[in-house]
């Protein structure tokens, strides 16, 4: 099976996005890479997987620029002169939890993708007018109380009398290919224009028909074949001292784990494998 593992890259340091390509190297799989424009984009390499960097653009956290710039990359996965079997999202503070063999032949479900039990705080994401598309503002609660207070006053829906399902769930995962047109051709995408953490509803309101039933009883970062620990950090950050832990991960139902720092870690514990 062919995959392309498309990559929200961020910051001025990539080594632990070069250890990943690294680890999977591989004619059967390549990477397609959106580097934030407030940032140098980085020189990566690779043996066998081709490498891809798309047209970029500046990237704040928590607005829908973040939408825009994953739009970008499954575009540019369809539009590629390649087939692949499965897309892949991650960020450049993931690592693999799987050995590259192991990889190439785990995925077999259709979709790999999180959903939480539905929420209107949820819905809010989405019904709400938020006008912070350029604006830094990962540090600025008050300003997003301010927002949300006055579409309060001011009875804002952007939902109403729109047939849509607002979802969320993790904003990474992986999926078949056959998705992908499905997700471009959306005719509801002026609804993530002007949002708060849409990222994470993007996929799951446009496929909220796939989401299974008794959404209680499912982990939604589990469904999205991802490890990630939100009791520790939001998220916690994974680190040398972690790597049994993540060791005993390995080749099991988790694609990749986030985030890390330390591309070190990456060799710790694919160390005797």
């Amino acid at each position: 099976m062919r995959h392309a593992i498309m990559v929200l890259g961020s910051g001025n340091n990539a080594e632990v996005l070069q250890k990943v390509i690294t680890h999977l190297d591989d004619s059967d799989i390549d990477f397609f890479i959106h580097w934030d424009l407030k940032y140098k984009a980085p020189k990566l390499k690779a043996h066998n997987s081709h490498i891809i960097f798309i047209p970029r653009m500046k990237v704040y956290w928590g607005t829908s620029t973040l939408v825009y710039a994953e739009q970008k990359l499954l575009k540019s996965v369809w539009k590629s002169k390649k087939t692949y079997d499965y897309v892949h999202l991650i960020s450049s503070s993931d690592i693999p939890l799987m050995t590259k063999e192991y990889f190439k032949t785990f995925f077999s479900k259709e979709l790999y993708l999180g959903y939480s039990p539905e929420s209107e705080k949820y819905n809010q994401r989405l019904s709400f007018y938020y006008p912070i598309d350029h604006l830094n503002i990962r540090k600025h609660n008050g300003f997003i109380r301010l927002i949300k207070l006055l579409n309060i006053v001011f009875r804002v829906n952007r939902l109403k009398g729109r047939d849509i399902s607002p979802m969320k769930g993790p904003e990474w995962f992986s999926i078949r290919s056959t998705f992908v047109p499905i997700i471009l051709n959306y005719c509801n995408m002026d609804i993530f224009r002007h949002t708060f953490l849409s990222d994470e509803t993007y996929l799951q309101t446009i496929l909220s028909d796939y989401r299974p039933q008794n959404l209680m009883e499912y982990n939604d970062n589990e469904m999205a074949a991802r490890y990630i620990d939100w009791q520790r950090g939001t998220p916690y950050v994974f680190t040398i001292k972690d790597a049994p832990e993540l060791k005993n991960k390995i080749n099991t139902k988790y694609a990749f784990a986030r985030k890390v720092k330390n591309p070190d870690l990456v060799d710790k514990i694919f160390s005797d494998m």
